[in-house]
């Protein structure tokens, strides 16, 4: 997902990765595996389809950008 899809999805009250139905211990699980997958690819294809919220990126970014455009829209109505 890009910039606009994780604000999007910010903005209306989702949160970035979505929900998963794991345990916080399975999520760590399938994590690691998708971190070091790359590694022995051409040995064993091995693809990660579960959702996890380990994904090493701050997502305060998208916080900060839903807040500023929020804040923007109700300035531009309100003028």
């Amino acid at each position: 997902m890009d910039m606009r899809e994780m604000v999007d999805r910010v903005k209306a009250g989702k949160t970035p990765y979505g929900e998963s139905r794991l345990s916080p211990y399975l999520q760590g699980v399938a994590a690691r595996q998708s971190r070091y997958s790359a590694l022995f690819f051409s040995t064993v294809p091995w693809f990660n389809f579960v959702n996890h919220n380990q994904h090493g990126v701050d997502t305060a970014k998208y916080y900060q950008q839903a807040e500023r455009e929020l804040e923007a829209e109700r300035s531009g109505k309100s003028s």
